[in-house]
């Protein structure tokens, strides 16, 4: 047998296997069970105001510092000339979006379509936030800053609740809460101990644990994932006509390919609806209700159940949703700990440990690169004061 032979061989074992594969389509009862997951959409609809967020140039302000490390207010004392030169220029445009941000809390919920064309929208000005208000800080606008970070992460939570638009929009919030909670410490360590904060920093409260689940996330990613699919099914299917055209002048037609393609999408689609569903357990939710984080790896039992095994598009398909609802279940751990910081004369909460002026407790992993709880340090209020006013 030549090697073309033997290619041509397993190409059409391959065909044959996947067109011998019982049809399945998305289970249409697990589609309209992901959706009620989601929360209705009722009242007023800010996604055009979450899009509408005013671009506001900051010149050339960067902060490199950890999320998970309370360094951030010594890098931007590094660079408060160019802070101030930026402010100079852009102060007004700084405000007109900080306003339409803090708006945003304004809105019931936050639905749009996403669509491979179309962008997302400028969440990442909203996470920029926490770079001004570190500048603002470290130049002596401590209220206006410490009040500036407070709204971002009422916002923050606000999107986590109401905007299920896919997984995009929660990492982004889970992320906004976690490093603004580390930037709120730094900055109550550096003032005197007792500081008032402003009012709307009340708003931010521990969540409850049953508003963590991936689950309302779930539906919006299907949408989204479903229609890239169909996308590239199509594009696929027409990239064959020519092929198809080819043969039948030469006198057969051969529909299996366009056959085989599309079975290999429906495969995977109903793969993905069974597993996101399963993902939605009454005993996964059970889990994430009691703050423990379940496993949420993809089942390869099921993937055998809906797909060919020569199906790649099943294969390629190993999404581990783990580590996205490790950052929902991490909300409540990072905000405990700000509540603490706020009432630091209170007992800790179990987990929480006060040493060496810190308050340590720990998060789940969230990276590929961490094994286990990772330790999150931060520092009490009033622990820093003498040591900056010192260096400054």
């Amino acid at each position: 047998m030549t090697p073309i032979q033997y290619l041509f061989s397993v190409y059409v074992s391959a065909l044959g296997t996947i067109l011998g594969t019982p049809q399945v389509e998305p289970d249409p009862a697990l589609i309209a069970q992901l959706e009620q997951e989601r929360p209705a959409a009722v009242g007023k609809n800010g996604a055009d105001a979450l899009y509408a967020i005013p671009q506001a140039p900051t010149g050339e302000l960067t902060l490199f510092c950890n999320v998970d490390q309370a360094d951030c207010l010594d890098a931007a004392r590094q660079n408060l000339v160019a802070y101030r030169a930026a402010a100079q220029q852009h102060k007004k445009a700084w405000q007109v979006q900080e306003k339409a941000i803090a708006a945003l809390r304004q809105y019931d919920h936050f639905r749009y379509t996403t669509t491979l064309e179309g962008p997302l929208p400028p969440y990442n000005r909203i996470f920029r936030q926490r770079i001004l208000a570190a500048y603002r800080f470290a130049d002596g606008e401590k209220t206006t800053a410490i009040e500036s970070l407070c709204t971002t992460m009422a916002v923050g939570l606000h999107l986590l609740n109401n905007d299920q638009n896919g997984l995009f929009p929660g990492l982004i919030a889970t992320g906004l809460i976690a490093a603004n909670t580390t930037m709120l410490a730094e900055m109550l360590a550096e003032s005197p101990a007792g500081t008032r904060l402003p009012a709307i920093c009340d708003e931010i409260k521990v969540q409850p644990a049953e508003n963590l689940s991936l689950c309302p996330h779930l539906a919006g990613e299907w949408e989204y994932l479903s229609a890239q699919q169909a996308r590239s099914l199509q594009e696929i299917l027409d990239s064959l006509k020519d092929m198809e055209d080819e043969a039948r002048q030469n006198g057969f037609t051969t529909p299996a390919p366009r056959k085989a393609f599309t079975s290999m999408f429906k495969q995977a689609q109903a793969y993905i609806v069974h597993e996101s569903t399963r993902f939605c357990s009454a005993e996964n939710k059970a889990a994430v209700a009691r703050g423990e984080l379940p496993d949420l790896n993809p089942d390869p039992n099921a993937r055998a159940q809906y797909c060919s095994p020569y199906n790649f598009l099943c294969v390629a398909w190993t999404q581990d949703y783990t580590p996205f609802q490790a950052r929902l279940l991490n909300v409540n751990r990072y905000l405990t700990a700000l509540d603490y910081l706020r009432h630091p004369t209170d007992t800790p909460p179990a987990g929480y440990h006060i040493e060496n002026n810190t308050l340590t407790f720990t998060r789940y992993p969230i990276r590929r690169n961490e094994e286990g709880m990772q330790t999150v340090t931060l520092p009490l209020p009033g622990s820093r004061q003498n040591s900056t006013a010192t260096a400054q």
